[in-house]
């Protein structure tokens, strides 16, 4: 196990989440890689897509994986005067200690996390696991319960 995916098990060990840490040998990066591998359909798999704001701030944005996270709306609701920008890979490493194509919400200390409502009328759903190989199961009401978020549209 990576650094990466072991941050996340060690996270979710200490605020006792009930949810699944995931080992593949392949990567499941990309959605289509995820389905191959894993078998699960692609309404139950999300992106978590790391952004900043122009002022620096962390934005988390969860949306299904069939989906595109909608910048103008992420910047309205923020009341941002502009869009916040994707984060490049060693940005994503260094505010989330996350390897890209494992973002997820988990253990990521000052992130704004948006999650698009959609996502949520899924009883569980398949999340990134801190890095290219690794990815959590977990039921949307323990992802509630242990993720300080806000629930809006997102997706374009």
């Amino acid at each position: 196990m990576t650094g990466y995916a072991q941050r996340i098990q060690d996270w979710l060990r200490q605020k006792n989440v009930e949810a699944e840490l995931l080992n593949f040998e392949e990567s499941v990066h990309s959605v289509e890689d995820t389905v191959a591998v894993t078998g699960y359909s692609a309404e139950r798999i999300t992106k978590s897509i790391v952004m900043l704001t122009l002022a620096g701030n962390l934005v988390i944005a969860m949306v299904p994986a069939k989906n595109r996270v909608s910048t103008e709306r992420v910047r309205k609701f923020l009341g941002l005067d502009e869009r916040p920008r994707m984060a490049t890979a060693e940005e994503i490493e260094m505010h989330t200690g996350q390897k890209p194509g494992g973002n997820s919400p988990f253990n990521a200390q000052n992130a704004k996390i948006l999650i698009d409502p959609k996502l949520l009328e899924n009883d569980w759903i398949i999340t990134g696991g801190g890095d290219d190989k690794h990815l959590v199961k977990i039921s949307t009401d323990e992802l509630k319960r242990v993720i300080d978020f806000t629930e809006t549209r997102i997706r374009k």
